[in-house]
């Protein structure tokens, strides 16, 4: 496990231009979520009533803010937040397919450009894969919302309510973590050339998942722990610095993240090749 997250770092230093495209996206999306939290949320804080003006008056802003989630306003925030997803979710495969293919052929010097041709290569059932993680990721919400609104609006009156749907929330949470890392290792499958299908190639990436279980949730852990390492050092920094060197820090961070992030998806592209290598040998 050790030794695949070592030649996961290996290929991110191989793949610079990628991990550089990938921090200008998601520095682009941060910022419209910035803009978008600062035009909608903000100016509701701004609101929000003293603690010298009574009870009365933070319980009447509460009432106020549960009756402004069915206005036209809302509904137009979540109409523009509904558009950039959407956009995002045509975005993220095409990079997905981009790096696979790029991975798969690091070693070849007949591509000049193998990110540029993964993404005509790929697209197609990249998009696919990514659509079906998004439905299988969020089809659990048709049964928790309804269960999840009652303690949601309570908790406008006390936090504490919000216990009992913890349980609920840490489940999605599970759930979402093996989709997406199921659906992951089908994208490496598919993105095979050497695979005699494509859905031949799907099936055997999932099967490499659930063989390979354990070092799976071991990479993942690993690579977990470093973010949140990461994370918890940018954040006390960005405490105690301030000015420039503060700014320039809190702008370096979405590099990291991104960093970060090719780390995670090289490491497992190192497992699942082992294995299928392993497995191609076996057979032969």
């Amino acid at each position: 496990m050790k030794a695949k997250i070592r030649e996961g770092w290996f290929l991110v230093r191989q793949h610079m231009f990628i991990a550089a495209l990938l921090f200008i996206y998601q520095l682009t999306w941060g910022y419209f979520i910035y803009r978008l939290v600062q035009s909608a949320v903000v100016p509701l804080l701004l609101r929000y009533p003293t603690d010298d003006v009574g009870e009365l008056s933070t319980l009447l802003f509460k009432m106020e803010s549960q009756l402004s989630l069915s206005g036209p306003e809302v509904q137009r925030y979540l109409w523009i937040l509904g558009g950039m997803l959407l956009l995002r979710l045509l975005i993220s495969p095409l990079i997905q397919a981009g790096l696979l293919y790029s991975l798969q052929h690091y070693q070849s010097t007949e591509e000049r450009i193998p990110f540029i041709r993964g993404i005509k290569t790929l697209w197609k059932p990249m998009i696919l894969l990514h659509t079906i993680r998004t439905f299988l990721m969020f089809l659990p919400a048709y049964w928790l919302l309804p269960k999840l609104y009652s303690t949601i609006m309570d908790s406008f009156h006390s936090l504490h309510l919000l216990l009992p749907g913890i349980p609920y929330i840490a489940g999605w949470i599970i759930y979402g973590w093996i989709v997406h890392h199921a659906v992951l290792y089908m994208q490496f499958g598919i993105s095979d050339p050497e695979a005699e299908g494509r859905i031949h190639g799907t099936l055997k990436g999932l099967w490499i998942a659930v063989r390979r279980i354990f070092a799976v949730i071991g990479v993942a852990l690993v690579l977990g722990v470093v973010h949140l390492l990461v994370f918890g050092a940018f954040t006390s920094a960005s405490w105690f610095l301030t000015g420039l060197s503060g700014l320039i820090l809190q702008q370096t961070y979405p590099l990291a993240r991104s960093l970060l992030s090719m780390w995670k998806v090289c490491s497992h592209f190192r497992l699942w090749q082992s294995t299928s290598t392993r497995h191609e040998n076996h057979i032969r």
